[in-house]
C-alpha cells in the first residue's frame, strides 16, 4: 500500500511530525512517501493520504488548504487522515498573586 504524506510547514515542526507518521507507516510495511504539499503532486497514484498543516490564527497554511481543494476528487476516493500543528487553544490557570 502506498501512502502520501504530504504536509505544510513554515519552521520545520509539521514536516518532522509528517516524517515521523511516515516512518511509523513504514515500520508496518507500508510505502510512505513524504513530501511538501507544493510539490506533492496529485495524490490519485496512493491508496491513502496523510495531510498536515501548521495552524496559525486557528486557520491551516494556505498550501495545505489549496491542496486540498485542488486534489478533492482523487481524495474523495480514498482513506485521508488529518493532522494540525500549532498552540493550544486554551490559556491555562494560573494561581497565586
Amino acid at each position: 500500500m502506498r501512502v502520501l504524506i504530504a504536509y505544510a510547514s513554515r519552521y520545520g515542526t509539521t514536516k518532522g511530525i509528517a516524517e515521523r507518521i511516515a516512518a511509523t507507516l513504514r515500520l508496518q510495511g507500508l510505502d510512505a512517501i513524504v513530501e511538501a504539499v507544493g510539490k506533492a503532486g496529485d495524490p490519485a497514484g496512493y491508496d491513502a493520504v496523510v495531510i498536515g498543516s501548521a495552524a496559525y490564527f486557528f486557520r491551516w497554511m494556505k498550501d495545505a488548504k489549496s491542496f486540498v481543494l485542488r486534489y478533492a476528487g482523487p481524495l474523495a476516493n480514498r482513506p485521508v487522515w488529518l493532522f494540525s500543528s500549532g498552540p493550544l487553544a486554551v490559556r491555562l490557570k494560573t494561581t497565586g498573586p
